[in-house]
């Protein structure tokens, strides 16, 4: 059954780090989705995740607002690009990256979209393993 999701209903809560709002509209607890999760993530200036990967998960990101850079390789920081507001970043499954925002001052905020259910994450660094993070990695 088709579903409209207001902001008003959507899961907020902490990204991967307290620099991160996750609003999850579309997951499996949300809307009981399958293989589809899509949030909004908004990531403070400067702010960046841990080294990490998706497991089979696809990602697909739109940068609403403001300026990306995500390094990416076999330890996570071997290549580097940025991405600006209107631009699309494909994150192949289990490809290890980093997402950062650019900027010094201003917020990102993307829409971002996998095809899995759920906010999925897998730390590959040598950091906890992200059992507290809100809400917790699958």
């Amino acid at each position: 059954m088709a579903t409209r999701i207001p902001p008003s209903e959507w899961q907020r809560g902490t990204g991967q780090n307290a620099d991160m709002e996750r609003a999850i509209a579309v997951s499996a607890p949300t809307v009981g989705s399958a293989n589809l999760y899509t949030s909004v993530v908004t990531t403070a200036p400067a702010a960046r995740t841990r080294i990490h990967h998706h497991g089979d998960c696809e990602t697909s990101i739109y940068i609403v607002s403001g300026r990306a850079r995500y390094t990416w390789g076999p330890t996570g920081l071997d290549h580097a690009f940025e991405a600006d507001a209107g631009d699309i970043v494909y994150i192949p499954a289990g490809e290890i990256h980093v997402e950062e925002n650019a900027s010094q001052t201003e917020p990102l905020v993307v829409v971002l979209s996998r095809n899995c259910p759920d906010s999925h994450v897998v730390y590959v660094d040598q950091g906890a393993d992200g059992a507290a993070d809100v809400p917790a990695p699958c």
